[in-house]
């Protein structure tokens, strides 16, 4: 109703000024709530956008053109549904008042056929199987049949046909066709129908036409002959197996000639089944004609009467909705360029409609006086996010400092080629490497991830790296180191960390490489001349997990020109959008695909190939890996 239509158009002017104050508080404090530069240039320049979208949209399009829009498509739709309804109440009456005459007359002409059922089942049978008789005249030669024959006791008996000859047989087949059409045409000969006929059916829903009326014929032997294709017509099939004496309708364009048609099947029973059916065809067109007249002026006026309506109703909108809108859409563009928000306060307290449009204005006033207040939270909050990062980045620097970087790390040592790398997920990490001189012919390799991420790892890690360092350059043993670092650790954990360690101690001037594993990824392997290879040894419990562990070692022999590789989870662990991980797998395929590649060329490649595998998904662990070749 237009109660409900007007609340719609109230509706839709309030999502058209959201819209705007939206864009508002965007502006108002959205530039300074970011996590990035990049991000704040990004969304600023979305801002613009749509900043100016929204002016182009403002200026360019009028709100009664917009309510139009809405209201068109909404009259078109009650329109086209009263539209519908008078249609179809006036087909259906008129069909339901055309359907008694057409029953009445279907029925009129079966009662006046006065079919014997024996006989009329021998017909029937010598119609299907005898076709061509129902094309063919009685002859001079098929009536001149000898008078003695008509003197039989059983004469016009199925018996008398059976044993007769087949000019007797298609002398009283014809004779009996002929009945069947004059009872037909002499009954309804007055009708205004295209057509009246009827077909034979049989089990293959093939129909052959027994005769066929049109109004334009005049009198001799009607049309007949043609075949129906029943599965076209679901009406007949519906008359034929439902066994019931009822009329059966449809409408149809398929029908022997071009046109479309409104047809009535009343089936023939004969004996147990039926066996044919008597149709009456009327055309289509001449029913809308009946209609036409009618249902014209019922247009006609209902159109009158909404375009009427729907302009009493724009008029109104005008005056008691556009007015206010415009003057809080003048208020909230102001906004967006002063930000005085006193300004807009005001001009929305003259707002004094009491609907929709009034309460909008009413939290308008509310949502700038919020936007205000976010403001000023929002100005402290950068500036404190603008304060930690800057102190992250600064233990960035440090947590790198504390790593080796310089590259070659010792140039006056020719006897082997070390390099390694640390990519954090977060501004600081958890991983670590060092490598660093035990005496001058032992050099201490460790590779190190703690649990957790960001400044908590950092931390934990500062202090684990130091503890190893010193334990490790007091000539204690690889497994010793671990042990008595675990103890320093396990003393004051409250908040119960741990790291994985591998440390390893080269004899430089022999290869021999004596190890030990807390809880660590496997080291990977390359004798001179080979492939790399994962070397499964025995890992001990993390350090940092329980008070007086133990941890055992083990020794490799690395020759000349070969290779250890030392990474954290982070490697195997990268996973792409579609939940893969990189895995050890493709980590030595990535090796071997060049074995001779120099330490850091090692790491180059590693990294790149992580790199594309993961694509666009995110870092989630740190990424530390460490190679030394022996010369």
């Amino acid at each position: 109703n237009w109660i409900d239509i007007f609340g719609l158009m109230c509706y839709y002017i309030k999502v058209e000024i959201v819209d705007t104050a939206r864009l508002c508080l965007v502006r108002a404090f959205g530039e300074v709530n970011m996590k990035s530069d990049s991000e704040r240039i990004k969304i600023n320049k979305k801002c613009e956008k749509t900043k100016t979208k929204n002016k182009t949209r403002i200026k360019n399009k009028k709100l009664i053109l917009q309510i139009s829009a809405v209201m068109i498509p909404i009259i078109i739709a009650m329109m086209a549904g009263v539209l519908y309804i008078v249609y179809s109440s006036t087909v259906k009456g008129f069909l339901d008042s055309q359907n008694a005459i057409m029953m009445q007359m279907l029925t009129t002409v079966e009662k006046n056929f006065n079919y014997d059922s024996d006989m009329a089942s021998w017909y029937f049978d010598y119609f299907e199987a005898h076709p061509n008789i129902i094309y063919e005249r009685l002859t001079g030669e098929e009536s001149n049949l000898p008078m003695g024959v008509f003197d039989a006791e059983d004469a016009w008996s199925v018996k008398w046909l059976e044993r007769g000859s087949d000019q007797l047989k298609n002398y009283a087949t014809k004779q009996y066709l002929d009945s069947l059409r004059s009872a037909a045409y002499w009954q309804t000969k007055d009708e205004n129908y295209v057509s009246l006929f009827m077909v034979l059916t049989d089990e293959n829903y093939e129909g052959l036409c027994l005769f066929n009326f049109e109004d334009t014929e005049s009198d001799g032997i009607p049309e007949a002959g043609w075949k129906l294709d029943m599965s076209e017509h679901p009406a007949i099939i519906d008359a034929v197996e439902s066994n019931a004496d009822d009329v059966f309708f449809e409408r149809t364009k398929e029908f022997g000639s071009e046109g479309s048609y409104y047809i009535g099947y009343k089936p023939i029973r004969i004996g147990e089944r039926i066996r044919a059916v008597i149709g009456v065809a009327y055309s289509w067109k001449d029913f809308s004609s009946v209609m036409a007249s009618t249902f014209n002026k019922a247009v006609a006026l209902g159109l009158a009467d909404m375009i009427l309506a729907s302009a009493v109703l724009l008029i109104l909108l005008y005056r008691k909705a556009i007015a206010p809108v415009t003057s809080i859409q003048h208020s909230v563009n102001d906004y967006i360029e002063t930000k005085d928000s006193d300004a807009v306060i005001s001009r929305m307290s003259a707002v004094k409609s009491s609907n929709e449009i009034g309460r909008l204005a009413v939290n308008i006033s509310d949502m700038v006086t919020e936007i205000n207040r976010y403001m000023n939270d929002n100005i402290k909050l950068a500036a404190e996010r603008e304060r930690v990062s800057a102190e992250l980045d600064m233990a960035k620097d440090i947590q790198a400092g504390q790593l080796p970087r310089v590259f070659p790390p010792f140039p006056e040592r020719r006897e082997f080629d070390i390099y390694a790398t640390m990519t954090p997920a977060k501004e600081v990490g958890g991983d670590f490497y060092d490598f660093f001189f035990v005496d001058d012919d032992h050099l201490a390799l460790v590779m190190a991830d703690v649990s957790g991420k960001g400044v908590p790892a950092a931390l934990f890690m500062m202090m684990s790296k130091m503890l190893i360092n010193n334990y490790a350059k007091q000539g204690f043993s690889p497994a010793k180191t671990l042990e008595q670092v675990n103890e320093v650790i396990c003393q004051n954990n409250e908040k119960e960390m741990f790291v994985t360690v591998w440390l390893g101690v080269l004899e430089i001037s022999t290869g021999r490489l004596v190890a030990s594993n807390a809880g660590h990824e496997y080291p990977v392997l390359r004798n001179a001349g080979g492939k790399y290879e994962l070397f499964m040894d025995k890992h001990g419990f993390v350090v940092g997990g329980y008070e007086g562990m133990k941890y055992k070692e083990y020794e490799i022999q690395l020759e000349k020109g070969g290779s250890l590789f030392l990474y954290t989870d982070g490697v195997p662990e990268a996973t792409n959008s579609r939940e893969q991980l990189f895995g050890t797998e493709r980590l030595l395929e990535v090796m071997n695909s060049s074995p001779e590649s120099t330490p850091k060329e090692m790491l180059e490649n590693v990294k790149s190939a992580v790199d594309s595998f993961v694509g666009d998904a995110d870092q989630f662990d740190d990424l530390t890996m460490l190679c030394i070749t022996l010369l």
